[in-house]
């Protein structure tokens, strides 16, 4: 009886061991007027923070309703950082902020404090190689990689979306959550095209990075992802664009993540910028 007690401490211990290694919680400090902000950081299996080697790096931004545990209720994370040998990030996209600064609402600044905190942050806490760190969401998420991308290019190497809200527009939340952050959905209000990626689209043909954006063929925004994949290739802009059986759910995002990381994952051995 003690032998077994003893052995199911020592799996216990090591389990521990290699969980604290691997995944992570910390929290941002807000020096503004957002709340801090807990991220979940996977990291691969042969991550040591005392090393000199950096890993590349994929932020993970959650759709609305959700927060920095979401990705980890949809897909196995860890499975995939050892298998990409990618730090995975996820920080909380508070549930409802779409990731901008509000022009209407001066308590919900998001893009300063991603740009001023969270980045500082995870730059501070991790060995990332800053050549390739990469940023991809669902909905409101996918909303927000891009959005970010456009306001931070020259951080990261490339883009993702899946099942991105990319017109404000046609958000099932549009005259709730979104009207508190850039009021009514009037055809009189600027802000529902001036924050509304796909009317960014030309500054991406300007930054000129790769794009990768997947939506279901049953998602409730499967036009608006078409429209934007039509512009950015009329535009001449560098983008991937797939679609596949899906709706605008848990099933389809666990079938696609393993696919965006695989293109960041390409582009990263393509740059023979990483080694391990």
């Amino acid at each position: 009886m003690k032998n077994t007690i003893k052995i199911v401490l020592l799996l216990v211990f090591v389990f521990s061991n290699k969980l604290a290694k691997t995944q992570s919680l910390y929290v941002v400090n807000s020096h503004c007027k957002m709340p801090n902000d807990t991220v979940m950081v996977y990291t691969p299996n042969k991550y040591n923070n005392d090393s000199i080697t950096t890993y590349p790096a994929v932020i993970l931004l959650n759709g609305y309703g959700g927060n920095f545990r979401q990705w980890s209720k949809v897909s196995d994370l860890q499975l995939y950082a050892d298998e990409y040998q990618m730090i995975l990030i996820c920080p909380d996209g508070f549930y409802d902020s779409w990731y901008i600064d509000s022009p209407i609402d001066t308590n919900s600044c998001y893009s300063t404090y991603f740009k001023q905190e969270i980045l500082p942050s995870i730059f501070e806490q991790y060995r990332i190689d800053k050549n390739n760190l990469f940023i991809t969401g669902l909905s409101m998420g996918g909303h927000g990689a891009l959005y970010l991308f456009i306001q931070n290019s020259e951080y990261f190497a490339a883009v993702g979306s899946m099942s991105g809200v990319l017109d404000l527009k046609y958000s099932s939340v549009a005259n709730t959550s979104l009207a508190k952050k850039i009021g009514p959905k009037q055809t009189d209000n600027p802000n529902w095209e001036t924050y509304s990626v796909i009317n960014q689209a030309i500054k991406l043909k300007e930054i000129n990075k790769p794009i990768i954006i997947n939506c279901g063929s049953e998602d409730f925004l499967i036009k608006v992802n078409r429209r934007f994949a039509t512009k950015c290739k009329n535009l001449g802009i560098n983008i991937v664009y797939a679609e596949s059986p899906g709706k605008h759910d848990r099933i389809y995002w666990k079938l696609t993540l393993p696919s965006q990381l695989m293109f960041f994952r390409q582009f990263v051995q393509k740059n023979k910028r990483y080694e391990y």
